[in-house]
């Protein structure tokens, strides 16, 4: 028996791996959306339950019930761009969203209609089964509204939505109670394998929910996307940045062959140089911006737990190599060997106060994130028998960590600088502390020095380490990168911080968050007072995050583990 999924649309939308078509509530509305990259208009159709707009919603993995009145409407999701609509005891409403230029829906046979979607850049079939009647309005240029009414008073209706673009395939009818099944069986599946059963009853139900908002957001092959890769979100982040792949990668450790192909996603994008996009869709990338590099450091997190082939491993290494190398061939402006950032848009958080006062800015995580790289690609060379690479990348590891030191250790702290003019920045954002997540790769010294302000500094609440201090005054609640929690930031410096023998402080640090997303769902980021879910409130990085979290105790690093194959 499939349970239900304590599902709150108006946060997590109802989906399933492989469907770029997902349904949320919103302001006015539950909605039939679609996430794909190329749209201007996501709102498909409005579902309304016996003429009410706000139907109660209960769900299970493969199946959405919406309830009104005697009216029940049952949705479920097939392949990339397939939705099964039924409707029992009365009647439903599928308001069509024609608000973009040149919409319309159009008849092609009886009871066959078209939704040209020009704002969405799709087409969509929908075939009934049952009684069923179209309602527009013609403005002479698109339709000013189509509805399409469903009669359910005497027998079911069904209605089959298909995706397409240019060319519509031929119709093949199927059981939407086959289809549910399908989609249960796949999540428990998923869940039992990434997810987390054990705590106490919140955390289970908690962790049901991480798995199923990182089992949905899977897509499909196809367009710029090269392999089945994890969406951000299928609310409105619905794109694959070039650092938030890492940790959803890092959570399919259980699954060596998931977890690559997480990591390559962006990979199958780095241009000549060795760079990375700043993010892909399906139907493109972003080139203007890109992503701090942690790829290295995630890549020697999963091979500490046996969560790369020895072949994925081995095939990461010239990626990798390139990609460390291209921030010194392209991102250093000057005679000091220090890479910049062009814009807060590179290193992840967008508007932190270090780039409060302009751009470029060079930012002591950079050299922290790439002597992380050097000490992973070290590792990689002595796994595949190139042991003078290996030694040459410690050499590389050392002195940027060297150069870490003597560039932005001042006065007891890690400083940011202003590119052009080599001031340091006054700025207390927690960016300046992530060196810590170098762990012991930093003297003894200068990591007590930092535990000691990441702890005394205004950083650490009930619900984990707020990225700008509460006592700053550019401290802001919703600020995104000025004061919120972040699950990102939390995995690094809990991880540095276990390898630099503070586990006390890591665990309780990851205790905290832990508790933040079984109170507050998988948000974008949270308040650091009150732990309230900020922004978008479906984030698979969140999720993975919190699961990795609980996972510690199951997958404790051990050096070298041999790979699974």
């Amino acid at each position: 028996m499939t349970t239900r999924l304590d599902l709150d649309l108006a946060s997590t939308p109802f989906s399933r791996r492989g469907s770029y078509l997902a349904v949320s509530r919103l302001a006015d509305g539950v909605f039939l959306r679609t996430v794909r990259g190329n749209v201007r208009e996501r709102d498909l159709v409005r579902i309304l339950v016996d003429g009410d707009a706000a139907p109660a919603a209960v769900a299970r993995p493969g199946l959405l019930s919406l309830r009104s009145g005697g009216t029940e409407v049952e949705l479920a999701l097939a392949g990339s761009g397939r939705a099964l609509v039924r409707v029992t005891g009365g009647s439903a409403v599928l308001d069509l969203q024609v608000g973009s230029q040149y919409d319309v829906v159009l008849r092609e046979r009886a009871d066959v209609w078209r939704f040209v979607a020009s704002g969405a850049n799709r087409n969509y079939r929908l075939a009934v089964t049952g009684s069923a009647r179209l309602e527009t309005g013609w403005d002479g240029v698109k339709d000013a509204s189509a509805r399409l009414v469903l009669d359910a008073t005497s027998r079911p209706v069904v209605v089959t939505i298909d995706e397409f673009g240019i060319s519509a395939a031929p119709f093949e009818p199927a059981s939407i109670d086959a289809v549910a099944a399908e989609a249960d069986a796949e999540y428990a599946a998923w869940s039992a394998r990434h997810g987390h059963r054990d705590g106490d009853p919140a955390v289970r139900s908690a962790a049901r929910l991480a798995a199923f908002v990182t089992w949905a957001a899977l897509v499909p092959p196809g367009g710029a996307l090269r392999r089945e890769s994890m969406l951000m979100s299928k609310n409105r982040m619905t794109n694959v940045w070039a650092w938030d792949h890492c940790f959803n990668a890092m959570a399919l450790w259980r699954d060596p062959d998931a977890a690559a192909d997480q990591l390559l996603t962006l990979f199958d994008h780095q241009d000549a140089e060795g760079g990375l996009p700043d993010y892909v869709n399906d139907a493109g990338i972003e080139p203007n911006f890109v992503k701090p590099p942690i790829h290295g450091w995630s890549v020697g997190f999963l091979m500490d737990r046996g969560g790369l082939t020895d072949e994925a491993v081995a095939g990461l290494y010239e990626p990798l190599a390139r990609w460390t190398d291209w921030w010194f061939a392209h991102r250093v402006y000057g005679a000091d060997g220090v890479p910049s950032y062009n814009h807060g848009n590179d290193s992840g958080w967008d508007n932190s106060t270090v780039f409060a006062g302009g751009v470029p800015v060079q930012s002591p995580d950079l050299l922290a994130f790439l002597a992380l790289q050097m000490s992973t690609l070290a590792r990689i060379a002595d796994r595949v028998g190139r042991p003078g690479d290996a030694d040459g990348w410690r050499v590389r590891e050392r002195a940027t960590v060297d150069l870490l030191l003597r560039h932005f250790w001042v006065g007891g702290r890690f400083v940011a600088r202003d590119t052009p003019s080599q001031r340091a920045i006054d700025s207390a954002s927690l960016l300046t502390l992530m060196p810590l997540a170098l762990g012991d790769a930093l003297p003894a010294d200068v990591f007590d020095r930092c535990v000691e302000r990441l702890l005394d500094g205004g950083f650490l609440t009930e619900h984990g380490l707020a990225t700008e201090p509460i006592t700053s005054r550019h401290y802001v609640p919703d600020g995104y990168w000025r004061g919120p929690i972040w699950a990102p930031t939390t995995m690094l410096l809990v991880d540095g911080l276990r390898r630099g023998g503070r586990g006390d402080i890591a665990d309780d640090v990851a205790r905290r968050f832990v508790a933040t997303c079984t109170a507050g769902g998988m948000a974008e980021n949270f308040d650091a007072i009150t732990g309230e879910g900020l922004r978008d409130l479906s984030m698979t990085w969140t999720a993975s995050v919190f699961l990795l979290l609980l996972a510690t105790g199951d997958a404790e690093p051990a050096g070298d583990a041999e790979p699974s194959s």
